[in-house]
């Protein structure tokens, strides 16, 4: 019985509540409430349409600089690296567009791309590590690359010092490397008779994969396979397009090879390469890099600057 008188004199309470409410919302409060949200309505309404005015500025201001940055890119890159002969190499996930564009950049500004080399998704699969090894030391004696690469997977070096003129593969040698490695359909490239070249640019995209630790080993094995590259020849330079802002953001290989110590001394990277101004960060990471020196520019909140020095050869 005394359950029951509790709840009654609960919900009696709850329908008393809601009548007060009611009467007072449309008595003396009726007017103040109104009053308030119309006025709330409204500076939101207003808050909305300043906030869509600035968007509109900001978005015709980066689109001028971007159009000025690209007109002023053909003067600014022409003839910045002549006589550099540069292997081209594309890793799994870079998109299709920006390859062509920062092979357009590279030839604007006098180099020659010796190779262009895309990089197949077999050369991260996990189940195909020991045909990866067993197929490098087959092909290592032709680059004279040593079978103990202290820590680095010989695979990568193979491919290295078959591009790159610093520490090997000449010849003959550097074309049996490479076709075992297109036969072993790890890589494919253009043309069939690659040049050798002096310097690489690298072009990435955003890492697939299942898990979290699957896209972290992948990218960490493509960016030792960048600093291989930057080992062989006198420089390379690891590009990306900065992330769309979504969350999580995605895993990338320039934000692998900035966090690691070792692989950020040996690299460049531009991580805004899509962008007019990354493409002129190309060219000059690469005079960096020629010159002995690295560093890791672009928008992204790990970059040292926005762009490299302009300085020239």
């Amino acid at each position: 019985m005394i359950d029951f008188r509790y709840h009654l004199v609960s919900i009696v309470s709850i329908f008393l509540a809601l009548a007060v409410g009611i009467v007072l919302g449309a008595g003396p409060l009726k007017e103040d409430i109104g009053n308030t949200l119309t006025s709330q309505v409204t500076k939101l309404r207003d808050d909305k349409a300043a906030l869509r005015s600035q968007l509109d500025a900001t978005s015709k201001a980066v689109q001028a600089r971007d159009d000025f940055t690209e007109a002023s890119n053909k003067t600014l890159l022409s003839g910045r690296l002549p006589e550099t002969t540069v292997a081209l190499v594309v890793l799994p996930g870079a998109d299709a567009n920006l390859v062509k564009q920062t092979a357009q950049t590279l030839t604007a500004s006098g180099a020659t791309i010796g190779a262009q080399v895309t990089v197949l998704d077999a050369w991260t699969d996990p189940d195909k590590a020991t045909f990866r090894s067993t197929l490098a030391e087959q092909l290592a004696a032709s680059v004279q690359a040593p079978v103990d690469t202290q820590g680095t997977d010989l695979v990568d070096v193979v491919l290295a010092r078959a591009l790159l003129t610093r520490a090997g593969g000449h010849g003959d040698g550097a074309a049996t490397a490479l076709e075992g490695l297109r036969t072993g359909e790890l890589v494919r490239y253009t043309p069939d008779r690659p040049r050798m070249s002096s310097a690489a640019v690298i072009v990435s995209g955003q890492v697939g994969g299942d898990t979290a630790d699957q896209r972290n080993a992948t990218a960490a094995a493509l960016g030792a396979l960048s600093s291989a590259l930057g080992q062989a020849g006198q420089g390379a330079v690891l590009v990306g397009a900065t992330p769309d802002g979504t969350t999580p953001p995605p895993t990338t290989i320039v934000s692998s090879v900035r966090k690691d110590a070792d692989q950020a001394k040996e690299l460049s990277t531009v991580d805004d390469a899509a962008i007019p101004m990354g493409q002129a960060s190309i060219v000059f990471a690469l005079l960096e890099q020629l010159s002995g020196k690295s560093g890791h520019y672009g928008l992204d909140a790990d970059a040292t600057a926005a762009f490299p020095p302009l300085g020239t050869k």
